[in-house]
């Protein structure tokens, strides 16, 4: 036999042993079919050399030998390369959005731009589907105003399909998994792909998704119930002089937390009682939340409560309430216990106290009588329907005339249910206002509104333009009726590649739009606002969150931890609601979330634990307690975690991705990786100085931050890239700052900075200084905020500076 020919069966012999790597990261049962093939090629190859010194075996033999072993290989070959394609389209994402072709789109740029010796033999496919994805995306992206289209779909899907499985690739070859091989398949596939794609997407749907002004309400605005209202308002300010409970019951979606909650700001409420406070129960809660949130409502800000235990905070809640007329709304209250959880802490001093609740159930509303009868909250009437739809697609402008025929059998369409009329608004609102564009909706509205309120959140989830599906799914990775933070939002989204680049704006500023337009679609309500108008904080109706959490999961874009997982216990017995699955190893995304904002678990061995997750980009363990940092996600972006240890190990600086970095502690020393967009460090003593000097550090917030001897100087250069600085409860009491630090400081925040005496006068001479933000601080704080405010507008002639200031 040749020795070409022992080489070429060599050759094949080594490219099965290149799966080696892969095949070791997946399931087990596949290893192990794996070597039981393995085993069967090293027997023939050991037949084969046999063979060859045994004299009596002649050439023909040999050549027998050497077919056998060839074919054995060949089928090993193949069967290993099925066995592979298959697990890893099983673990792909599945979300239908063009939010995989924009991380695809980043990915590809990155690649090509490293000028890398490994993909030299692919490049110029790569340099093709770069350039051909963007033509396509451009298409789809102007295809949205046609709407639920399934021919649209189908070709988006097809297209997706293949970005999904490319981007798999790529993520692979970066953590060393996956033989390239497999990425010269998935790029002739997508090459071949886009090529039909083209040819069968119409011209028509070339036009440009143009986004349009939000028209969004926030929870305190109320349309229609006018006659309900009265009978209540009659039922707070009059009545018997005892406490009373006055429960409005009905199926969700009607309408009764925005009731509830109007009655709040309503003048005849405010000037009738001297406290006004609520909260938010849900079916997953803790006592202590729920004293928090009516406590927060009612006390100076400055006192920081969350330290005390549940017995303090309910005989808090009891003396600030005593001989005090209050009216309190619990809203959402899903069973008895949690009534009885919190009656105690109401006194009846029998001065006409009233407290609203709302509930789904009959029985917790019996439950919890004690004068009035609960109040059956009705429908809305097909007039109110119309109301509230003209309000949210036009604002405060008149519904055109030509439109208001087929609006008003649109808002009868939506059976008095107030979120649907929400919903369908925030469809209507994208549209063309011409009545061919809304008798289309309403036709297909004709089997959408017959079957649940699920059906119209899956309606409006199929009408978002692709770059916000995945943003709108994402909220299916936090908890029911839990206030969310735009800020926090913003980064996860970045962090997952979900924000198309713009060379005009940043990357921040494009996902704060992404959410702004989210709520101009009614998709999310708007629970806080910043002092300069922007959003704070939002949430999402329950039953808007059940499908993002149905649907996530469904495509496979979140993974949830099971509570009883042995890497981890807690020290609460609140259900988590989540799910572990060590076989996902491929998940991009791992977000732990705790009952309670004051709770948390324990996970000892966070390292072997998630060490296997070589894909991830984002790792929410905010709501654990970690003993090891897991320092082997080299691709992750956003890294929240609560440390029990002295220190953040400086090999953390592996993690060359890391764009946020979010860490709280025990009062401890703490070590920063090398480069990171953003930091927020909260509860150590010490460890500001090693950051002052990282070259990539644009975001930077210190919150409940212990400086020795209450002072802080900022040195020469420090900070050089800073352009976000917020402090928030700290015991600074003298800061000083060199007119060469903070050199890029955009926005200065200072909140609750009780002993801070001034703001360094050198911010008045910053050139890139856009605003001061001062709230609940001392009045020389805010004195050495005007002098700046004078240096920069009066002298420096900036008269874009802004100062806001709120005591």
């Amino acid at each position: 036999m040749s020795s070409r020919k022992l080489v070429s069966l060599s050759t094949s012999f080594r490219i099965i042993l290149n799966e080696l790597p892969l095949i070791n990261n997946i399931e087990e049962e596949m290893s192990i079919r794996f070597f039981t093939r393995l085993e069967n090629v090293a027997i023939d190859a050991g037949l084969l050399v046999y063979s060859l010194y045994d004299s009596s075996k002649d050439k023909e033999d040999q050549n027998q030998g050497r077919f056998v072993l060839a074919d054995t290989v060949q089928l090993v070959k193949t069967q290993v390369d099925r066995d592979i394609w298959v697990w890893l389209q099983s673990h792909l994402p599945k979300n239908d959005t063009l939010g995989s072709t924009n991380i695809l789109l980043e990915s590809l740029k990155e690649l090509l731009c490293c000028n890398s010796d490994s993909i030299a033999s692919v490049k110029n496919q790569l340099e093709r589907v770069h350039e051909e994805l963007g033509f396509i995306q451009i298409l789809l992206n102007g295809a949205e105003r046609q709407g639920n289209n399934d021919e649209l779909r189908d070709i988006a899907t097809r297209v997706i399909d293949k970005a999904r499985e490319l981007q798999y690739t790529i993520d692979s070859l970066e953590v060393t998994d996956v033989p390239l091989t497999y990425l010269k398949i998935w790029l002739s596939v997508m090459i071949r792909e886009i090529n039909i794609v083209k040819t069968e997407l119409p011209e028509c749907w070339r036009k440009e998704f143009t986004p349009i002004a939000s028209t969004a309400m926030n929870d305190e605005d109320a349309v229609g119930f006018k006659d309900v209202k009265e009978t209540l308002r009659g039922k707070l300010v009059g009545g018997p002089r005892e406490l009373d409970i006055i429960s409005i019951v009905s199926m969700p979606g009607s309408g009764k937390t925005t009731l509830a909650r109007s009655f709040k700001n309503d003048q005849s409420i405010v000037s009738h009682f001297n406290i006004r406070a609520e909260c938010r129960v849900s079916q997953v809660y803790t006592r202590k939340d729920l004293l928090l949130s009516i406590l927060n409502d009612v006390i100076d800000e400055h006192t920081d409560l969350s330290k005390e235990g549940e017995s303090e905070l309910a005989a808090r809640l009891k003396r600030t309430l005593m001989r005090r007329r209050y009216f309190l709304i619990i809203d959402d209250v899903w069973e008895k216990d949690a009534w009885d959880d919190l009656k105690l802490c109401f006194p009846d001093d029998e001065n006409g106290s009233r407290i609203i609740l709302t509930t789904r159930l009959w029985e917790v509303a019996l439950y919890t009588k004690r004068f009035t009868d609960p109040h059956d909250l009705r429908l809305f009437k097909n007039e109110e329907s119309w109301l509230l739809l003209q309000r949210k697609v036009f604002g405060e402008e008149k519904c055109p005339e030509e439109l208001k025929q087929i609006g008003q059998e649109i808002a009868e369409k939506c059976k008095g249910l107030p979120l649907s009329v929400v919903l369908v608004a925030g469809l209507l609102a994208r549209m063309d206002e011409k009545e061919q564009c809304w008798r289309q909706l309403e036709l297909s509205l004709g089997a959408q509104i017959q079957g649940d309120t699920k059906d119209l959140v899956q309606l409006s989830y199929y009408n978002l333009p692709h770059k916000l599906k995945s943003c709108f799914l994402y909220f299916g990775a936090f908890l029911e009726d839990r206030e969310i933070l735009v800020s926090k939002l913003t980064r996860l989204w970045i962090a997952e590649d979900f924000i198309e680049s713009d060379d005009k704006k940043t990357l921040e500023d494009i996902a704060e739009a992404y959410s702004e337009d989210l709520i101009g679609r009614n998709l999310l309500i708007v629970t806080k606002k910043r002092s300069i108008g922007k959003i704070k904080a939002c949430r999402v109706h329950d039953l808007v969150l059940d499908f993002c959490k149905e649907k996530a999961e469904e495509e496979n874009l979140l993974l949830w931890l099971k509570r009883d997982h042995p890497g981890f216990y807690s020290n609460s017995d609140g259900d988590r609601r989540v799910r572990w699955s060590t076989s996902c190893s491929g998940a991009r995304s791992i977000l732990f979330r705790e009952v309670s904002d004051n709770t948390f678990a324990v996970m000892k061995n966070a390292s072997d634990i998630f060490g296997s997750f070589k894909f991830l980009r984002v790792l929410d363990l905010e709501s654990v307690i970690v003993y090891s940092i897991p320092i082997e996600l080299r691709n992750l972006r956003y890294f929240a975690v609560r440390t029990a240890k002295h220190c953040i190990p400086s090999s953390i600086d592996s993690l060359s991705n890391l764009e946020t970095f979010q860490v709280k502690g025990m009062k401890e020393e703490i070590k920063l990786p090398i480069e990171s967009y953003e930091i927020v460090i909260m509860q150590f003593s010490s460890g500001i100085s090693t950051i002052a000097n990282l070259p990539t550090l644009h975001v930077l917030k210190l919150q409940q931050v212990d400086f020795d001897r209450n002072e802080w100087e900022v040195r020469d250069n420090e900070f050089p890239q800073l352009k976000f600085l917020k402090l928030e409860n700290l015991n600074l009491s003298k800061w000083r700052a060199s007119d060469e630090a903070f050199s890029y400081l955009e926005r200065l925040v200072l909140h609750r900075c009780l002993y801070l005496k001034a703001i360094p006068s050198g911010f008045g001479d910053m050139d890139y200084l856009q605003s001061i933000e001062v709230k609940s601080c001392n009045q020389s704080v805010i004195d050495s905020t005007m002098e700046i405010r004078e240096t920069q507008v009066d002298m420096l002639q900036r008269c874009g500076f802004k100062v806001f200031i709120q005591q």
